[in-house]
């Protein structure tokens, strides 16, 4: 490909990429304002190989629950299979919170941030292309989510959403200070490119790669135990614990919403891939009365009229609101694309649009930064704070 034909790529694609997320009504001016501060830079990549990878990005990013690749990358020390750790693993703390994505979930440690995952280079030869490396989210200690760029700290990153639009490509020896990850925290890699094993790493860590529903999971540590308590909590699931199914459809509408006595909400956010199901991409739960707060605020938003045709397909990944109360459960689909808005049907006028008082009540813990839209924004982006870390 020569250099007219990869500027003709990639402008191609960052052009159906912005317009997977154009929104109307009178949140579009905060959503593109949310955008542009949701732009992470890099500064001294080569502009050639910046292209390249902005190119593979868009055609990516979108990619989950694929078969695994027979390419996957290996590295040095890495074996065939993943050894057996029956009887090392201790209980997990009661304190470490649930990371669930594509019908896998496992636990980490309370204060642990959020990211994405290193994919394969698009070039040819077994390397790694990261767009954005370490924490982008982590849990303030106020119960805030706080944004940050690139944070140092541990963290859980998911394959599918890239954390800035600078990309960089490094060597395959996982102990090679260009590549990812730079051992100075403990990751988990949720749909990691790596091949199933371990390798030890400078600085002590210990990096881990197993296969659960057909799905990567890469853990590096240099705590022993915390390493084999993390492994130890891995499993597939049909349902998460935060109540969220590993795949779905997007429903067309909710039932007839009526006053409703919330006991817990869980806030579920799905990827689109083509020609399958959507597949869990992040989920956490709302309880008492910060559950009733969300429902309450979509329910007294009146009914709103769309800019667009509802009936159309989704371009961009959206969210499932289950509310449960004693006597029943009502899914409020969310979608983030240009029809955006709570799909309420029944008699409440269709579809309820998105205020700032009816998103900033759900967007919690790592939504803020999975269904945000990533670099261009979406539906709900400027609707929410973003603290700085």
């Amino acid at each position: 490909m020569n250099d007219e034909e990869l500027e003709q790529v990639m402008r191609s694609g960052l052009h159906t990429k912005a317009g997977e997320v154009e929104v109307g009504g009178e949140y579009a001016a905060l959503a593109r304002a949310g955008a542009r501060t949701r732009r992470h830079t890099r500064v001294g990549l080569v502009a050639a190989v910046t292209a390249a990878v902005i190119v593979a990005s868009v055609a990516v990013a979108d990619r989950v629950g694929q078969d695994p690749d027979p390419t996957l990358i290996a590295g040095p020390g890495t074996t065939d299979a993943s050894p057996d750790r029956t009887g090392e693993t201790s209980a997990v703390p009661g304190d470490w919170r649930v990371e669930s994505y594509g019908g896998v979930q496992l636990r980490v440690p309370p204060d642990w941030g959020w990211g994405g995952v290193p994919m394969k280079d698009p070039a040819p030869g077994p390397r790694l292309m990261s767009c954005g490396e370490g924490a982008f989210a982590f849990p303030g200690d106020d119960g805030q989510t706080r944004f940050v760029d690139d944070r140092d700290m541990p963290y859980v990153g998911r394959a599918g959403y890239y954390m800035t639009d600078m990309c960089t490509s490094g060597g395959v020896e996982q102990g090679d200070a260009t590549a990812p990850p730079m051992t100075t925290h403990p990751w988990v890699w949720l749909g990691s490119p790596l091949a199933i094993g371990t390798v030890e790493l400078p600085n002590d860590f210990v990096q881990e790669t197993v296969e659960v529903n057909g799905l990567r999971v890469t853990v590096g540590d240099d705590d022993p135990q915390e390493l084999a308590t993390i492994l130890g909590s891995i499993e597939g699931v049909e349902v998460d614990d935060n109540g969220c199914a590993s795949a779905t459809t997007l429903p067309k509408q909710s039932d007839d919403l009526t006053p409703m006595a919330v006991e817990s909400v869980s806030v579920c956010e799905y990827r689109l891939r083509d020609g399958s199901d959507p597949l869990l991409g992040y989920s956490t739960s709302i309880t008492g009365s910060a559950a009733q707060r969300v429902f309450d605020a979509i329910y007294e938003t009146p009914g709103g009229q769309l800019e667009c045709d509802p009936d159309v397909s989704p371009s961009a990944d959206f969210v499932l609101l289950r509310f449960r109360s004693q006597s029943e459960d009502i899914d409020v689909p969310v979608r983030l694309d240009g029809c955006g808005g709570y799909y309420t049907g029944g008699r409440q006028g269709g579809t309820r649009l998105f205020t700032r008082a009816n998103v900033t009540p759900w967007v919690v813990d790592g939504i803020g930064l999975y269904a945000s839209g990533g670099m261009v924004g979406n539906a709900i982006s400027g609707l929410y704070d973003m603290p700085q870390g």
